[in-house]
């Protein structure tokens, strides 16, 4: 028997005293309340995915680690290191790092983690992760300031911190500290066995208008800038023999592309989708069709539970609250909350 625990080591809230796990009988979700009270909390997200075997020899129950996997490393304030640390928690035997999208708050805390890890690892994330991107930080800004102009023209902007921008990922030091980069574009199996698979989605097709984007940019060709579809952005999609849970990063190519995109490929039902949903500024329209797709799509055991944490926005979960879908669960998490899931559940 395999079990996957998932760890959330960084996210927008602490919350000490959550309890809807044991008012609703989540029997896969455990929280500490004494360590929750010691973590910090920031603008990021940062998962640590733990695979176990359990081996039961002659009576006695014992897990072998089988796979350790980092998901996002949460933003520059580094709650992710430290929270791993009033945790009690190692990452020196991580055997592979997965990057959502190379936004600040996704992986802010890549460098000094790599500092952490004993041996050579693959990094897996996408070849944007090479432009420097720009985020708008006034309202004053509109995206034809930016759309079709060069560096230059945009300084006094970044001065007046009306733009803020993000550097790009910097191959030599990552190299120097033990990382090994690989830029992928398609899905990827980063673990394949009979009871567990686990996938890393390439580039998420966008197919539902509602969820396109023209708010963000990044210098490309020619040292101009252009509207960055983030098209990094990326999921992790783990497969049982009978279901799937899907972990998000933001989020960014949209919630119905992305289902839309796991389930072209993976026919099975899901039953949880845990992580940002990026819906803080989703208009009404957008937030009622998203759900009427949760509520359409094939759920396992009739059942679906959201975790739409981070970049989501309070808006998504009194909306889902409002509609009363029997069928679909949702809850806002702390960071310290750990889900576990086993092959044989």
């Amino acid at each position: 028997m395999l079990e996957i625990e998932i760890i959330l080591l960084t996210n927008n809230v602490v919350k000490p005293f959550q309890k809807f796990h044991k008012e609703k009988n989540l029997k896969f979700i455990e929280f500490n309340k004494l360590y929750v009270t010691k973590c910090l909390a920031e603008h990021g997200l940062g998962f640590l995915i733990n695979i176990w075997e359990i081996i039961n020899s002659n009576g006695s129950i014992k897990k072998k680690l089988a796979k350790k996997i980092i998901f996002d490393v949460g933003g520059t304030n580094l709650t992710y290191l430290h929270n791993l640390s009033v945790t009690n928690l190692s990452i020196k035997d991580v055997d592979s790092i997965v990057l959502s999208h190379w936004h600040y708050d996704h992986v802010g805390g890549l460098y000094k983690i790599l500092e952490e890890i004993e041996e050579k690892i693959p990094i897996y994330t996408h070849y944007f992760a090479k432009f420097e991107r720009f985020f708008r930080r006034s309202n004053d800004v509109k995206p034809s300031d930016l759309r079709g102009k060069s560096y230059e023209e945009i300084k006094p902007l970044l001065l007046d911190s009306k733009i803020v921008n993000q550097e790009p990922i910097d191959l030599a030091l990552i190299e120097n500290l033990g990382g090994d980069v690989k830029f992928t574009t398609q899905d990827i199996k980063i673990l394949d066995s009979e009871k567990l698979k686990i996938w890393v989605s390439g580039e998420i097709p966008r197919v539902f208008a509602d969820e396109d984007f023209t708010d963000y940019f990044s210098l490309q060709d020619n040292e101009i800038l252009k509207e960055d579809k983030i098209l990094d952005d990326r999921c992790i999609i783990i497969e049982f023999q009978d279901r799937i849970i899907v972990l998000n990063g933001c989020c960014h190519s949209g919630l119905k592309n992305t289902l839309k995109h796991i389930i072209s490929h993976i026919n099975k039902p899901i039953s949880q989708i845990i992580g940002g949903f990026h819906m803080a500024s989703s208009s009404e329209e957008r937030l009622n069709s998203s759900i009427d797709y949760l509520r359409d799509i094939p759920k396992f055991e009739n059942k679906l539970f959201l975790f739409p944490i981070h970049c989501t926005g309070d808006k998504f979960l009194k909306k889902l609250e409002s509609k009363k879908i029997p069928s679909i669960h949702g809850f806002d998490v702390s960071v310290g909350t750990v889900f576990k899931f086993s092959s044989s559940n």
